[in-house]
């Protein structure tokens, strides 16, 4: 069944159309949450607490451009919201310390797939380690997850321009810094 379809019998509420977003979704929801925070107990968590609300909430749900986007970025809501409820650990520091060190190591899961050297991935990671927080998460949306901009600015909360200029300023940091390692085939 499309999105829309599985959205639209969701409002109704139909749970057939329930279970099915909880299962085509799951995966995704929770390799995300996990790149977001390391603590696979509060992911689930938080997976479990955004579809209970999607349940309860069912009736007064508007109509959404991706179905993926909305639940990735009520996830990410989730999670930033747990995390601020329990600051006896500093998890808000933790949580940037963890969404670097995710990214990083997804892009270099996505450069042994690609079959690159060891050493292309040593500079790989010195390039990532160049860009801001922001660019890494943004560059992990659309280059490892495969989503659309419309998609990445409905999880973010930024506009389109804003997400292009971070991806390109982002890409442009990467190629100088190839260059200076004397990589420059790298992209």
């Amino acid at each position: 069944m499309e999105e829309n379809k599985l959205w639209e019998s969701l409002k109704k509420g139909e749970i057939c159309a329930y279970e099915q977003i909880f299962k085509r979704y799951y995966n995704d929801l929770n390799g995300y949450g996990l790149k977001l925070c390391s603590n696979p107990e509060l992911v689930r968590d938080c997976i479990q607490s955004l579809f209970v609300t999607l349940w309860e909430r069912r009736e007064h749900l508007a109509m959404i451009r991706s179905l993926k986007a909305y639940l990735l970025a009520s996830l990410r809501r989730e999670i930033l919201k747990m995390l601020r409820r329990d600051r006896s650990i500093n998890n808000l520091l933790k949580l940037q310390q963890i969404t670097t060190a995710a990214i990083q190591s997804s892009m270099e899961e996505m450069l042994i797939r690609n079959e690159l050297e060891a050493s292309k991935k040593k500079i790989l990671g010195k390039a990532l380690e160049c860009l801001s927080e922001r660019q890494r998460e943004i560059l992990y949306l659309k280059y490892y997850n495969g989503m659309s901009y419309a998609e990445i600015e409905e999880i973010l909360g930024i506009n389109n321009q804003s997400i292009r200029n971070h991806i390109y300023k982002a890409l442009q940091k990467m190629k100088t810094h190839f260059k200076e390692e004397g990589a420059g085939n790298i992209m």
